[in-house]
């Protein structure tokens, strides 16, 4: 008797450790039973496949609409001066300072590159909205996978065209200077990104008093839209005089 009076207040002690063990032995049944029956693995194998699935995620290149072929021989026609190669130096160009400015929190770099004013003023709008809670972003280490036209419409006095990125960047952001997102460890992500380009002959025969600039169709260098020279300062390479044909990077949106 007096054993089972030492006894039976144990067992009653330790009745709620017996009950949680034999609920997890029932979850743990139950969770191998599910993932056996209706994936045919174990739990293991199925959290070594959600694992994989992010890290494929993290390191596969997005998928973008290219239609370069389609679009170059017509761009080539139109806007020999230009080019594919000239639109696409631009489009990338204007991108990276995009990247950049927010990260700096300023919108000088743009001014250097031909970006329209409607584009300063969206970077500038995110720079601020992010401010405006204490937060910052940072793109570190920017790798361009593939680009390619996706579309190009050109009526009598306008012309817009938009290629499509696909790339990766280390990606972190941070509120009151503590780290609040990134998708894995070091924040690699996938990514693609629309950058609209846009010519519009009217609008720069009416604002002849500004200085706009484009780009060498050999190197990819701003060159002075509104210069007699027809040789690249930086590369030395010729073009046509451009001062009627000036290209602008409009917008810039991620896609997926």
């Amino acid at each position: 008797m007096e054993l089972l009076s030492i006894i039976i207040p144990i067992i009653f002690s330790l009745m709620p450790i017996i009950v949680i063990a034999i609920v997890i032995v029932t979850v743990v049944s139950k969770t191998r039973k599910f993932t056996k029956d209706y994936l045919g693995m174990t739990p293991s194998q199925t959290m070594n496949l959600i694992n994989q699935g992010i890290r494929e995620e993290v390191t596969t290149p997005k998928a973008i609409t290219e239609l370069s072929a389609v679009y170059t021989p017509k761009i080539q026609r139109d806007f020999p001066e230009m080019g594919y190669g000239g639109m696409e130096s631009l489009a990338r160009n204007a991108l990276i300072a995009s990247f950049n400015a927010i990260e700096k929190k300023s919108t000088e770099g743009l001014l250097e590159i031909s970006c329209s004013p409607a584009l300063v003023n969206k970077v500038t709008n995110i720079i601020n909205d992010l401010g405006s809670k204490g937060e910052e972003e940072k793109y570190d280490n920017v790798k361009i996978h593939r680009c390619g036209i996706c579309s190009y419409l050109k009526k009598q006095d306008e012309a817009i065209v938009a290629f499509e990125y696909s790339l990766q960047y280390e990606y972190k952001k941070y509120k009151l200077g503590k780290l609040i997102s990134s998708p894995d460890r070091n924040g690699l992500v996938q990514v693609a990104y629309r950058v609209t380009l846009t010519y519009n002959q009217k609008i720069h025969e009416q604002t002849n008093n500004m200085v706009y600039t484009s780009n060498c169709p050999n190197c990819g260098a701003p060159v002075d839209a509104g210069s007699k020279n027809r040789e690249c300062p930086y590369c030395g390479s010729g073009f046509n005089v451009i001062n009627d044909r000036v290209w602008q990077v409009t917008d810039f949106n991620l896609i997926k």
